[in-house]
């Protein structure tokens, strides 16, 4: 699907590409076109998280859109938010992965779009959480994430949502930002941009597109190579293979609850289903001659692998929240690129896309 963005510039000046970005957010909520505004904000040295301003000024002074970090996908927060149609408009400022994963959860019913303005914005990476807080401000000599280094959607997708999307790949020089916006974006934010005096910025639009055409060429060998080395670790022993990664696993079920769309309220796993009794544990370690305990670790991933890989957006907040280390995000990442490839289904990518747990095919199962 194309769709045909209106392109403007932002000029940066001397104080950089976050104070001018930050002029704009702010600009919003002083004009009142939008009520609320969710903003990665450092809250002390290194440590950023999520600010809902409602002040101007904190969204000019406080607001870290390009901070190379991400304490959670900011998509979990934004379906709390506007789960039931709040009144007012509520603006979010998110990298790509988050827009895509709150695509996936407004499709399941988690979140609501009417009274929400997506401002997605451009990512080369980020690095983790720890890292980043140990090494700031000295943050430029990290590595980012492994999941960020094959990640084939660094830009955020036109279609996802009516709003606007900063762009600043292949725009080296650093002069500049470039607004894209929605030919459905909502007529008052319209005129607030437009009456800022941008000038048309088609010309930088296709400079991006042609930067990101070459780096999405270079991440999708990185994700073929990443999933060749993958597939050959995870099938070294079959499911004993598997069992093995997870092993180390202490059922804290982080990675459930750092995953933007694995959204049950009330899992099975929290529930009596598997509290057994003394005697049930006994019987089964003597049948095994030893239970490995905390048991059900094996069916707890296996159960998440089904209930979420058609939706997964490879964000790798699973492995980032694990307490123990576990390289989940290949796990997964190769597990939804499977189930995927079968549906033929690219999650996040617009909400016209209909979910394959919802879309009956006749052919679906057919091998292909």
């Amino acid at each position: 699907m194309t769709v045909i963005m209106n392109n403007l510039v932002i000029p940066v000046g001397e104080e950089g590409r976050t104070r001018a970005l930050n002029e704009v957010l702010g600009k919003l909520l002083e004009l009142g076109v939008v009520d609320a505004m969710m903003v990665p904000t450092m809250v002390t040295p290194g440590v950023i998280t999520y600010l809902l301003a409602r002040d101007p000024e904190f969204a000019r002074s406080k607001a870290e859109p390009f901070a190379p970090v991400m304490p959670v996908n900011g998509a979990s927060f934004v379906a709390k938010v506007v789960s039931k149609k709040p009144k007012g408009k509520v603006c979010a400022l998110l990298k790509p992965c988050e827009v895509r994963a709150l695509t996936e959860l407004v499709k399941l019913k988690q979140a609501e779009a009417d009274n929400l303005l997506v401002i997605g914005i451009d990512c080369l990476g980020t690095v983790a959480r720890g890292e980043y807080e140990k090494a700031y401000p000295d943050v430029d000599r990290l590595s980012v994430r492994e999941a960020c280094k094959v990640c084939l959607n660094p830009d955020p997708p036109d279609t996802a949502f009516a709003g606007i999307n900063i762009g600043y790949i292949g725009l080296d020089d650093g002069r500049c930002l470039l607004a894209s916006l929605s030919p459905d974006l909502d007529d008052r934010i319209r005129g607030v941009i437009e009456e800022l005096g941008f000038e048309k910025g088609d010309g930088l639009a296709d400079q991006r597109q042609a930067a990101l055409a070459v780096l999405k060429e270079e991440r999708g060998n990185s994700y073929e190579e990443f999933l060749r080395k993958t597939h050959a670790e995870q099938d070294d022993g079959g499911v004993c293979g598997i069992a093995k990664l997870l092993a180390a696993c202490v059922g804290c079920r982080n990675c459930r609850v750092a995953c933007p769309v694995c959204y049950c309220r009330e899992c099975i796993f929290d529930g009596d289903v598997f509290e057994y009794e003394t005697r049930q544990l006994l019987e089964r370690a003597e049948k095994k001659g030893g239970l490995k305990i905390p048991g059900e670790t094996l069916l707890y991933h296996l159960t998440r692998m089904n209930h979420m890989s058609l939706s997964c957006v490879a964000c790798g907040m699973c492995e980032e929240a694990c307490p123990v280390d576990i390289r989940l995000f290949p796990l997964f990442a190769r597990i939804a690129r499977r189930t995927q490839g079968i549906m033929e289904y690219t999650p996040g990518r617009s909400p016209e896309d209909p979910l394959p747990f919802t879309t009956f095919r006749e052919d679906e199962l057919e091998p292909r």
